[in-house]
C-alpha cells in the first residue's frame, strides 16, 4: 500500500542550533591547517527534488510550495491544464509548507515551518501585482504552522508544537492567538471552515479529537473519533452538511470518518484512505479519493465506493485539488501533477516543472564499493560519492533513509515511514523487512552482526516502545523485539562476538519521556535474551550512538556526556561531561549523535558540533561546527554535512 508522508518526519529533537549553514563550518583558531590535514569544504551532493507538501488550486492555478535544505522556499505557480510553470517566487525565512490556503478574492496565503529562528511565518501572494508578502511569525512559541484556512473576513492558521489556534485580518494586518483548543494536544493538523463560519480544528497526536470553535475561537464543543484508537485528525473538510475527517492512527491505518453535522453522528467509515485534501475532490453528493493505491469515488450519503482504475500519481503523498470541467486535477509530494477525466475514464502525469531544490542529508555511511553514500531529508535520494575522483552518482527514487549501514558486501537502509529496511545493490532498492505493523518508523541506527543485519528504531508518532531487529538477508529470517527496554526507543547499536548492544532514548512518538533516564543494553543473538541493562549517564534521557575501540572497549556519546562501559558486565567505568542539555525542557530528543573509532581516536557529533576524543583522558577537542552527520570514509578521512554542504577532515 502506497504510504502518505506523515507529519512528524519534520520534527526531530529540540536542538539550539541555526537553521542556515555558514559557507562553511567554522574551524577553531588550533585546528590543523586545511591541506594536507584538516578541514576541506567539498560543496554540496546533488541531492535535489521537489517537495511539495503544501498545494492549492484556484482559477486555473496550481500554487506549491517546494521545500529546501536551508531555503528558501519556493512558491510555484502553475497552469492546471497543462502543468507548465508560471512563475516561482522565494519565501524568504522559511524552509518550506504544509499549508496553502486561497481565499474568495483569489488571494493566496502559506504558513511556513523553519527558517530563522525556527518560526513558523505567515505569507500572502497577490496574483493582481505577483508579489510575495511576509505577514510575520503568527504565534511566538511556535515553530510549524502546519495548516491555513482563508475565508473572506479571516485566515485561520494550525500551529505546533503548542497546538495553538491563530487569526490573521487581512484588512487590519492584526494576528490574534486564540488558543490551544484541546490542551495537551501539540498539533492542529488540519483546519476547515464552514459556510457560517464555524472553525473544525483536528487535532494531534494522540486525541483524533476535532474541536469545533466559533469565528472568535472560543470552543463550543469537541467531536470525538469513531475510532477506539490513537492517532491525528491529520485531514478535515467541510463539504455541504458533512464533516470529512481523515485519520491516521499510531497503528499506520488511515480512515475516513463522514460526520452529519445537522445530525451529529457518523454516517459511515471508509479504510485505507491516504489522498490529502479529502474534500478537493468533491462534486455533487461525492467526492474523489485515493484508497489503496487507486482512484475512488466515495457517494457521502450512502458510503458506497466505486473504484476508477487509476493507480498512477507520482511518487509520494496524493492530493486532489479539484475540477476543471470534467478533469479532476491532482498533484503528489514529489513535485508532480495529474490529471483524471472522468469522461473517459483515463488518467495521466504531466511533466514535472517545478525547481527541485537542494535536500537536506540525512544519513551517512562507507559503502562495500569504497564510495560514500548520503540519504536525503523529506524527497529522499540516495548519492554515492568517489573519494579519490569527487565523481557522484544520484538515485533519486530512494525514500528518507533515517540510517545506513555496509553488510556483507552489500548496502542496507533504514528507511521513513514503516522502518523499512532495504536492500541496494546500485540499481532498484529491494525490501526485505517492513515494520509499519508494529508501530515502528524510524530506523535511525543499523550494524553488521555477524549473519545478521541489526537495527533500532524509534516507534510512530502517537505511541511509545522501539524495537531491536534483526534480519538475516541470505534467508530472510527476522526477529523484531518491540519494547526491549520498555518504552524506550533505540538509538544507538554495536556489535561484537554475536552481542547486539543498543543504547536507547526514553522519548517515542510522544512529547513525553518514558523513564528518568536512558539505557544500554546487551542482548545475546544466539540465547535470544538481554544479558544486563544499565543507565550509564543519571539524569540524560536520550543517549546516542555507541562503539567500540580497537581495544574491545565500548564507549558512548551523549548530547551531554562521553562514557566508557565494560561489554560484560554494563558496569560504567567513566564519564565525562562536555556541555549542559536542557534535559527538563526537551520534549522529543532521539538520535543526534554520530561515534566511531579510528586512527587511534574516538570521533563524534552532538549538539551541531564535531570532536575528537582521547580515549586516555576522555579530552574532547572541537574540530569544526555546525554539522550534522560525521562519518569515515574508505580513505581513511572523514566526511560530515550540514543541510545540504559537504565536508571532509582529513585525518593525519
Amino acid at each position: 500500500m502506497r504510504r502518505a508522508l506523515t507529519a512528524a518526519c519534520l520534527l526531530v529533537v529540540t536542538l539550539a542550533v541555526p537553521a542556515h549553514a555558514e559557507t562553511a563550518p567554522e574551524r577553531p583558531a588550533s585546528a590543523p591547517a586545511p591541506a594536507p590535514c584538516g578541514f576541506a569544504d567539498l560543496g554540496s551532493l546533488p541531492l535535489t527534488g521537489a517537495t511539495t507538501a503544501g498545494t492549492a488550486m484556484d482559477r486555473g492555478r496550481v500554487y506549491s510550495v517546494t521545500s529546501s535544505a536551508s531555503g528558501p522556499a519556493l512558491l510555484g505557480i502553475r497552469d492546471a491544464d497543462d502543468g507548465t510553470l508560471i512563475a516561482e517566487h522565494p519565501l524568504p525565512r522559511a524552509l518550506g509548507s504544509w499549508a496553502v490556503s486561497v481565499a474568495p478574492d483569489h488571494t493566496v496565503y502559506v504558513g511556513s515551518y523553519g527558517g530563522d529562528e525556527h518560526k513558523g511565518r505567515l505569507f500572502r501572494y497577490d496574483p493582481a501585482d505577483d508579489s510575495v508578502t511576509e505577514l510575520g511569525v503568527p504565534v511566538a512559541t511556535e515553530t510549524f504552522v502546519w495548516t491555513v484556512a482563508a475565508t473572506g473576513d479571516h485566515v485561520y492558521g494550525g500551529t505546533s508544537p503548542g497546538g495553538r489556534l491563530f487569526r490573521h485580518d487581512p484588512g487590519t494586518g492584526e494576528t490574534r492567538d486564540l488558543g490551544a483548543p484541546v490542551p495537551g494536544q501539540g498539533y492542529i493538523r488540519d483546519l476547515a471552515v464552514g459556510r457560517d463560519g464555524t472553525v473544525y480544528a483536528g487535532m494531534g497526536p494522540s486525541s483524533m479529537q476535532v474541536a469545533v470553535l466559533s469565528p472568535d475561537g472560543d470552543v463550543r464543543r469537541v467531536i470525538e473519533p469513531p475510532l477506539d484508537a490513537t492517532g491525528w485528525s491529520y485531514d478535515v473538510d467541510v463539504v455541504g452538511r458533512h464533516l470529512l475527517v481523515r485519520y491516521e492512527t499510531s497503528a499506520a491505518e488511515k480512515t475516513l470518518g463522514v460526520y452529519d453535522l445537522k445530525r451529529r453522528t457518523w454516517l459511515h467509515l471508509t479504510e485505507d484512505v491516504e489522498s490529502l485534501t479529502v474534500g478537493g475532490g468533491a462534486r455533487g453528493s461525492s467526492v474523489h479519493l485515493v484508497q489503496d493505491g487507486e482512484l475512488v469515488r466515495l457517494d457521502l450519503r450512502s458510503g458506497k465506493v466505486t473504484g476508477l482504475g487509476m493507480t498512477e500519481f507520482g511518487e509520494g503523498a496524493v492530493r486532489p485539488l479539484g475540477w476543471r470541467g470534467d478533469t479532476l486535477v491532482g498533484t503528489s509530494s514529489t513535485g508532480g501533477m495529474w490529471h483524471y477525466d472522468s469522461r473517459t475514464g483515463t488518467g495521466r502525469l504531466l511533466d514535472d516543472s517545478l525547481t527541485g531544490l537542494p535536500v537536506s542529508i540525512r544519513s551517512m555511511a562507507e559503502g562495500p564499493d569504497g564510495r560514500l553514500y548520503a540519504g536525503g531529508f523529506f524527497t529522499g535520494g540516495l548519492v554515492a560519492y568517489e573519494p579519490a575522483t569527487g565523481a557522484t552518482q544520484f538515485w533519486p527514487r530512494v525514500g528518507q533513509s533515517e540510517g545506513m549501514v555496509t553488510h556483507n558486501g552489500k548496502l542496507y537502509l533504514g528507511v521513513y515511514p514503516g522502518a523499512r529496511i532495504y536492500e541496494f545493490d546500485g540499481d532498484e532498492p529491494k525490501l526485505l523487512l517492513n515494520l509499519h505493523e508494529q508501530e515502528q518508523d524510524r530506523p535511525f541506527t543499523l550494524v553488521s552482526a555477524g549473519d545478521w543485519l541489526a537495527f533500532g528504531t524509534v516507534p510512530k508518532s502517537g505511541t511509545v516502545g522501539g524495537a531491536l531487529g534483526l534480519i538475516d538477508p541470505a534467508t530472510g529470517e527476522s526477529r523484531v523485539r518491540r519494547n526491549i527496554v520498555p518504552g524506550h526507543s533505540v538509538v544507538g547499536v554495536a556489535h561484537r562476538d554475536g552481542v547486539v548492544y543498543g543504547a536507547t532514548s526514553a522519548f517515542g512518538g510522544v512529547g513525553t519521556p518514558q523513564d528518568t533516564v536512558a539505557k544500554v543494553f546487551a542482548y545475546d543473538i544466539a540465547a535470544d535474551k538481554v544479558l544486563w541493562e544499565s543507565a550509564p549517564v543519571p539524569g540524560d534521557l536520550a543517549l546516542g550512538e555507541i562503539a567500540f575501540d580497537d581495544r574491545g572497549r565500548l564507549w558512548g556519546l551523549t548530547p551531554d556526556a562521553v562514557f566508557e562501559m565494560d561489554p560484560a558486565t554494563g558496569e560504567t567505568l567513566r564519564t565525562a561531561k562536555h556541555q549542559t542539555y536542557p534535559w527538563e525542557t526537551a520534549t522529543q530528543v532521539w538520535h543526534d549523535t554520530n561515534l566511531l573509532f579510528h586512527a587511534g581516536y574516538l570521533w563524534g557529533k552532538t549538539q551541531g558540533k564535531a570532536y575528537r576524543i582521547d580515549p586516555a583522558t576522555m579530552e574532547m577537542t572541537l574540530i569544526a561546527r555546525p554539522v550534522s552527520n560525521l562519518q569515515k570514509g574508505a580513505d581513511g578521512n572523514l566526511y560530515m554535512s550540514r543541510n545540504e554542504r559537504f565536508y571532509t577532515y582529513r585525518v593525519c
